[in-house]
């Protein structure tokens, strides 16, 4: 087989390389690398947003160990990693069965897919007002149903500090399984259909086809989604904010919110600053893991 010459790089290809890239360089040094060292910088000092312009009490690092002393901040990052993980592991599971299902139609309707993509291009905050009126304790339809045909009464979803942060999940898993759906389903139309045929006909059974072939073959593609969504989740707001607003009490806080309520509600900018860069490496690392995992899926 004859082999393939590769043409030396030259100085001016590196050159049109550098051109190409720069914008982007540009983009991402102004937008992203000097925001994030200016609010370092930031953070080492207390100030609120009426202190623009006046002398700032530059206090080192003491924000950054109040934040790990605050029980209310505790309490935010247990509530988000509690989403987290509930909203990915069932989004998955049911992403990767409805997937399946629309993959054996042989005749995929369109229509069908229209109706599950439905949630996923409504906006946020659209989709928490109609989840608050279904779960309104008087009037929703929701308890309507537990009324009329199990004879439940009284269940207060966003009122009950037992029940809103499971309500959250309810609504972010609604709106976002079509997500994992797509992404999923659109891998299971690139399966071997060879491997699939030829289990099938050493007698490999229906399940077994799935288990070790389809699944191995999409986990790449289903780590990629789950680190997709877990970072999607990490910074959920906008349905807490409109459904719950954090409460009652703090059983719904979370990172975006208790930020939100540090920075413009009591004002502490700093805090919140510092309280944005624990997130932002905890994201980080998070980010690593899923990425190394794929690399090891990959053989890399």
């Amino acid at each position: 087989m004859k082999k393939t010459k590769f043409s030396p790089i030259t100085a001016g290809d590196h050159k049109l390389a550098f051109a190409f890239l720069l914008p982007g360089m540009l983009f991402v040094t102004v937008f992203v690398f000097i925001p994030i060292i200016y609010s370092v910088y930031m953070s080492l000092y207390e100030w609120t947003l009426f202190d623009l312009g006046r002398d700032r009490t530059f206090v080192a690092f003491d924000n950054f160990t109040r934040a790990f002393s605050d029980r209310l901040f505790a309490n935010a990052v247990g509530n988000t990693l509690r989403i987290v993980f509930f909203c990915v592991i069932i989004e998955m599971i049911l992403g990767f069965l409805i997937a399946l299902c629309l993959w054996n139609i042989k005749r995929s309707l369109k229509v069908i897919h229209t109706i599950i993509l439905l949630p996923m291009i409504t906006a946020p905050v659209v989709v928490a007002l109609i989840w608050r009126f279904i779960f309104d304790p008087q009037f929703g339809i929701l308890n309507y149903v537990l009324r009329n045909a199990f004879g439940i009464t009284g269940l207060a979803w966003l009122g009950d500090p037992n029940l809103s942060l499971p309500s959250i999940m309810i609504v972010e898993i609604w709106q976002m399984t079509a997500f994992v759906v797509l992404v999923l389903y659109a891998g299971l139309t690139v399966v071997p259909m060879d491997s699939v045929e030829a289990a099938l006909i050493d007698g490999a059974s229906y399940w077994q086809t799935i288990r070790r072939i389809i699944i191995p073959f999409l986990m790449p593609l289903a780590l990629l989604v789950m680190m997709i969504r877990t970072m999607d989740v990490l910074r959920i707001f906008d349905t807490i904010f409109v459904l719950t607003r954090g409460g009652p009490g703090s059983s719904t806080e979370v990172l975006s919110s208790y930020i939100y309520r540090a920075g413009f509600q009591n004002f502490e900018m700093g805090y919140a600053l510092a309280l944005s860069l624990i997130t932002l490496v905890g994201i980080l690392i998070i980010s690593l893991g899923y990425v190394k995992a794929m690399k090891q899926k990959d053989g890399g």
